[in-house]
């Protein structure tokens, strides 16, 4: 590449692909000099339902670790500029200090909008109450002083630009990808299944996994379910979150005659094998802004495996679906009727699917952004 150096610092957390996909990236182009990591997040794999006092001890954590990552920051390199991974705002009132003190250039990861998703996506406060406000008003000034800002798509980056009133050129876009991890192998879809109790056999598989959490539609999920099931297809939802009652209230109401199986975890190295069994998969279906400019991680991992997928038209990824409708397909948002009617057509007689082409693949990855990004700072942009 170029010769330009990055230094990883802060409260990163380290569990999201987003930010192990954008290290490796760095470190395949020898770009990442160190890693200057503050053990924030160890231990908690769901965020949505860490609780305040997990919360608070995370926070607490960060302070602790910050004089050490500081001073070890102080000591490297003057002329390596510093990326904060996500969740890098919190890190980047530490760094932009000493980033101007040593002539630096601070590189966030803004990847998630922390108002829009608390406020507006999981409506987890009052949008007009003080809390409200002054996470918009930290989650601004955090933006405000990166010199520029990563995002996964460039509608979150158009979001964040017109929100905040940031000049757009500051933003890079560097989509999510996914790790090698999800590649097929030949003999992975006869792997036991990984989920208990097992996957029914003869049956076609529709896949959802992730957080509960309102972005992703598992109302709408569940809803499509139930509208003229299909004795020959069978629904996993897998994961646990912010609406785990509201999926264990339905599973109940359908007592033993379902045609759905919920499974709280499945380890993460075992999803692979878990998509090699699906026939189909599904994306998000929520709503809310957010969910029309995201291209969720998953959709990356499962388009690897070489399946079809089903999630909602948005700006972020309508695009890629028209080029490619027999892999891709797209429905309204929090539509129930719409889902159904796209997974019976998908898994109907006579439907033709396939995977995307290997060189559509390799452009849906970290790269071509971090090469970008590494192009611009060398140019001194």
């Amino acid at each position: 590449m170029n010769g330009q150096k990055l230094v990883a610092w802060g409260g990163y957390d380290a569990s999201k692909p987003r930010v192990r996909l954008l290290l490796d990236a760095l470190r395949r182009r020898d770009a990442l000099h160190a890693e200057i990591a503050i053990d924030v997040w160890s231990g908690v794999e769901d965020k949505s339902v860490a609780g305040k006092g997990r919360a608070v001890k995370a926070g607490l954590k960060l302070l602790l670790g910050m004089p050490r990552a500081a001073l070890e920051l102080l000591r490297s390199p003057h002329g390596i500029d510093v990326l904060l991974p996500y969740p890098g705002t919190p890190d980047i009132f530490v760094a932009a200090i000493i980033a101007k003190l040593q002539g630096r250039r601070v590189i966030l990861d803004a990847f998630l909008p922390i108002h829009d998703t608390i406020v507006g996506d999981r409506a987890m406060i009052n949008p007009k109450g003080i809390l409200a406000k002054a996470i918009r008003l930290y989650e601004k000034a955090g933006l405000r002083l990166a010199d520029v800002i990563l995002t996964d798509t460039d509608a979150h980056a158009d979001f964040f630009a017109d929100d905040f009133g940031i000049d757009r050129a500051r933003f890079e876009t560097v989509l999510v990808g996914a790790e090698s991890l999800f590649t097929p192998p030949p003999d992975l879809p006869d792997s036991p299944a990984p989920v208990t109790p097992a996957l029914p056999k003869g049956k076609k598989i529709v896949l959802f996994y992730g957080q509960l959490i309102p972005l992703h539609g598992l109302s709408t999920i569940l809803a499509a379910s139930q509208i003229a099931p299909d004795e020959n297809t069978h629904w996993i939802v897998i994961g646990d979150g912010q609406q785990r009652e509201e999926l264990a209230n339905f599973m109940d109401g359908l007592g033993r005659a379902s045609n759905i199986t919920w499974e709280k975890w499945v380890d993460y190295e075992r999803l692979p094998a878990l998509i090699a069994r699906a026939d189909l998969c599904l994306g998000v279906f929520g709503g809310s802004d957010k969910a029309a400019r995201v291209i969720p991680n998953k959709v990356f991992q499962q388009l690897a495996m070489g399946k079809p997928v089903i999630t909602r038209s948005s700006p972020a990824i309508d695009a890629l679906a028209r080029a490619y409708p027999e892999t891709i397909r797209t429905v309204p948002a929090e539509d129930p009727a719409a889902l159904a009617d796209a997974v019976r057509q998908a898994l109907g007689k006579g439907a033709s699917l396939t995977g995307l082409p290997a060189d559509t693949l390799r452009e849906l990855t970290p790269d071509a952004g971090v090469d970008s990004l590494l192009a611009r700072l060398s140019r001194g942009e």
